[in-house]
């Protein structure tokens, strides 16, 4: 006997709440080891819109932890290696995609409207300050991920809000940033790891267990937030 794409999700959160997910809309900025988790998470859980963005071919380096892409997709731009794995898995969900760098300018270039939810999961710091000023300028619920490489263990990933924040250099960062632009950081939520630095380097390192387990936490927090 066949059962629908939905139903086991429908036995956990009730066809009530299915439904809500069906008419949720989430934007998710970044498309590699969290991002991309968090999208194919998302997707699998019947959210019925996805505005994915990132400006970044698919390389051989980022086989080892971005669960989107395969040898086959290497060189091919993400967001369109991407679009492609997620109608695969669902073909009725409604994505569309914006391949341009997240900076200063660009809700001036492209206009977001009002998703149900945003997920930052870019590493760039002017484009996680944008994204922030955009939300809480525009009361948009969102949910940032602080720094995932390296760390080897995800049994550490928290999420907090961002002045709650330690052994997280990315975070450190971001808490001066959005300060110096006059961001109450008490109103930004995000993911990160309690643990310090694995090591060091000028090229992160990392492997699979931590970003992934960064984006399957950061999609149960927003899928929590739709369905209350």
């Amino acid at each position: 006997m066949s059962i629908r794409i939905d139903e086991r999700t429908s036995l956990l959160v009730g066809e009530e709440n299915l439904s809500k997910l069906k008419n949720s809309s989430v934007a998710v900025f970044g498309l590699g080891g969290v991002g991309g988790t968090a999208v194919e998470a998302l997707l699998r859980s019947s959210i019925g819109s996805l505005t994915l963005i990132d400006c970044d071919d698919v390389s051989e380096s980022n086989l080892n932890r971005q669960l989107l892409y395969t040898q086959e997709d290497i060189g091919k731009r993400k967001c369109d290696a991407a679009e492609k794995r997620l109608l695969s898995i669902a073909p009725s969900c409604k994505i569309e995609t914006i391949d341009d760098k997240v900076d200063a300018d660009f809700f001036i270039r492209h206009e977001l409207g009002k998703p149900s939810f945003v997920i930052d999961a870019i590493d760039d710091i002017d484009g996680k300050l944008a994204i922030a000023k955009c939300c809480l300028e525009n009361e948009i619920p969102f949910l940032v991920s602080m720094g995932m490489a390296n760390r080897l263990f995800p049994t550490d990933l928290k999420v907090m809000r961002i002045n709650q924040t330690y052994n997280d250099p990315l975070a450190k960062k971001m808490r001066h940033v959005y300060k110096e632009a006059g961001l109450d950081i008490s109103k930004i939520t995000c993911v990160c790891s309690t643990a310090e630095p694995y090591c060091k380097g000028k090229v992160p390192s990392s492997m699979m267990m931590v970003p992934s387990s960064a984006g399957l936490l950061l999609a149960a927090y927003v899928i929590e937030q739709l369905i209350q």
